[in-house]
């Protein structure tokens, strides 16, 4: 994994110091080497600059920028090409060949020879740029599911590139302005919405997408161009055949690194069915990874920790398990420093300190990541199709939920009540319409938004995932694989483990898996249960016990943590009136909001770990 830098400085107004800034700022993304390179553009200048974190082919002769041959084209590339080795055979019958064993090589002759076509053949995660020479042409482009990142922002006297926004600011040469409406979109969904960030003059490049640049004009290009697989799965046993098959076969290439990979073990579905794979396919003692809360053993909340343990066992991996307590939140400050954009995931913060213990043993990882997006595995998606078969009648249960609420068993973290608050929450959101149940589904709690001081900035939240038909089902799997997956869970991953030199890979976000599923009806993922699919492959590999369980999810027990008098620091800004944060919400309402949480009456950890973060980042970046 690595970070990229590119300045077409326009008017060459600059030195090689501000590439030299911008690569100091992406050097956690690739401590290995630092390459820098310079280069006459028309009247101008463009810097190339590469953080590299060497882990296929870690010669020298792999090292970025990457030239050609011929020193017409240059290459800066981030990422992982899982298919490389097949495409440099198809290369080499061709008469193509090569002077290293990277896969950094193997892209820069695909596009050589096929332009912007050739990226659709390109399976991995990787943002790039592309520049010739000779033309002074320069492609941006990023994979289809949106894994790596890349920004780049545009002056009247600058182009700026990078795997990281804080590159970009750093350099100074472009106006530093908070995007107001992104605040919205933040209380309601977690996270921006792109391709806007939350600075008004840098943007995202979208997943599955190019950005051809020349001669001052840029054109956005959707290389993503296959639909679906024409493998057809009729039953329920062709379908988990197929998809084990497909599984498989990423797991294993996920594994091409010429330096050890581990997993990062939570002991859920995912993960364990990944461990599981691998068992299957000869690997013993694989390395792998897992956070347990030093809470009391065996209340709801803990359970992942003792399934990973379970799981480690009977798979035979090398387990090593990281105690975390509260204390933990100390880090909460240096963590949302370093956030490019506020996440409200409290995944963010476990994920980094995770990375940092998993990094001293191994340089890459595979996670779960992605499984609930494709096999429709969050609540809400599964909330989602029983709307959709019972429109008329789910609605009589908004109102009949709510005076049953006092009759449930005390403590927030109790199995049943927590099951039963979070349907009460559902028919609370329920619509007419199909498409704002569902947004209203993804969306925090209405409490929060209604802390907006400017109601206007509410018109930026109705989601932007583009609704090509009325198939509901696939549009609600769509959006959050087009939205929460990338702004939420993938952002969060590459930032928190980046941090820290660590290469996460994910296997279930890998192209023929998804072509195959998305040639499916998505009734056929529900029909079962929710994520049957995976539940059935993973009985079939022994492993029904791990299947037989409340889903939990990769977090922290908030809730009871900000409780603490122990842990009111985190809360410092929040009762400060006069802080950044109170220009845009309501100060009063947030502090009931506090209170009510801290006094039992609600739980609230979500929406305040939400504000605490937003407050922390705006504090940092615009205070």
């Amino acid at each position: 994994m690595c970070g990229i830098n590119l300045i077409i400085d326009k008017k060459g107004k600059l030195s090689e110091e501000t590439i030299r800034q911008m690569t100091a700022a992406t050097a956690h993304r690739g401590p290995d080497v630092t390459g820098l390179r310079v280069d006459s553009y028309g009247s101008g200048v463009i810097y190339f600059g590469h953080n590299r974190l060497k882990i296929i082919d870690p010669s020298d002769n792999a090292n970025q920028p990457f030239f050609s041959a011929d020193n017409r084209y240059v290459l800066l590339y981030n990422g992982e090409l899982y298919n490389y080795r097949e495409l440099r055979k198809a290369l080499q019958q061709k008469g193509c060949t090569f002077r290293t064993n990277s896969d950094t090589e193997v892209i820069l002759q695909i596009l050589i020879r096929e332009g912007q076509r050739g990226l659709s053949q390109l399976n991995g995660m990787f943002s790039l740029a592309f520049y010739d020479r000779q033309e002074q042409h320069l492609w941006l482009a990023r994979d289809r599911f949106g894994i790596k990142p890349l920004y780049y922002a545009e002056t009247p006297d600058y182009f700026l590139v990078s795997s990281e926004i804080k590159a970009i600011v750093r350099t100074n040469l472009v106006p530093k302005e908070l995007d107001e409406t992104q605040l919205a979109h933040y209380l309601y969904y977690k996270h921006a919405a792109k391709p806007q960030t939350f600075y008004r003059h840098i943007h995202e490049l979208k997943e599955g997408t190019s950005l051809y640049y020349a001669k001052g004009k840029s054109n956005l290009v959707a290389f993503n161009t296959s639909k679906h697989s024409t493998v057809k799965a009729d039953n329920p046993a062709q379908l988990v055949h197929y998809t084990e098959r497909l599984l498989m076969d990423s797991v294993e290439k996920h594994l091409i690194a010429d330096v050890p990979v581990g997993l990062l073990l939570s002991g859920g579905i995912d993960s364990t069915l990944l461990l599981a794979l691998l068992h299957k396919a000869g690997h013993r003692h694989f390395p792998a990874f897992t956070i347990a809360h030093q809470t009391t053993a065996g209340t709801f909340g803990t359970q992942d920790t003792r399934f990973a343990q379970k799981a480690a066992q009977q798979y035979e991996a090398n387990h090593t398990i990281f105690q975390i307590d509260d204390s933990l939140l100390t880090g909460t400050d240096a963590f949302v420093q370093e956030l490019d954009q506020p996440i409200a995931d409290g995944a963010a913060l476990l994920t980094g300190y995770l990375s940092g213990q998993v990094k001293p043993h191994i340089n890459a990882v595979l996670s779960g990541a992605g499984a609930d997006e494709l096999f429709g595995g969050y609540n809400r998606h599964w909330a989602f199709y029983k709307y959709l078969q019972n429109q008329g009648k789910s609605v009589l249960f908004k109102n009949l939920a709510k005076p049953l609420v006092p009759l449930l068993p005390t403590g927030f973290s109790h199995p049943f009540r927590k099951k039963f608050l979070l349907w009460h929450k559902l028919a609370h959101k329920l619509q007419a319409s199909p498409r704002q149940t569902f947004l209203n589904f993804t969306a925090m709690d209405y409490r929060l938004q209604q802390l907006l001081r400017q109601t206007d900035l509410t018109a930026h939240t109705n989601g932007q995932t583009p609704l090509e038909n009325t198939d509901w089902l696939r549009w609600c799997l769509r959006h959050d694989q087009h939205q929460y997956l990338i702004s939420d869970v993938l952002a969060l991953t590459d930032q928190a483990a980046m941090r820290h030199s660590l290469e996460v890979r994910t296997p279930y976000l890998e192209n023929n898996l998804h072509l195959f599923l998305s040639g499916l009806s998505p009734e056929v993922l529900f029909r079962h249960g929710q994520k049957w699919v995976l539940k059935e492959l993973l009985v079939q590999l022994q492993g029904k016990e791990f299947t037989q369980r409340s889903k939990e999810g990769f977090g922290m027990p908030l809730g009871l943590w900000l409780r603490n008098p122990q842990n009111s620091y985190l809360l410092t800004e929040l009762q400060n009136p006069a802080h950044i944060i109170f220009n845009y919400i309501d100060f009063t309402g947030t502090q009931t909001l506090i209170q009510k949480h801290l006094r039992s009456r609600h739980d609230f950890s979500t929406e305040l770990w939400a504000l605490i973060v937003l407050a922390k980042w705006l504090g940092h970046n615009f205070g």
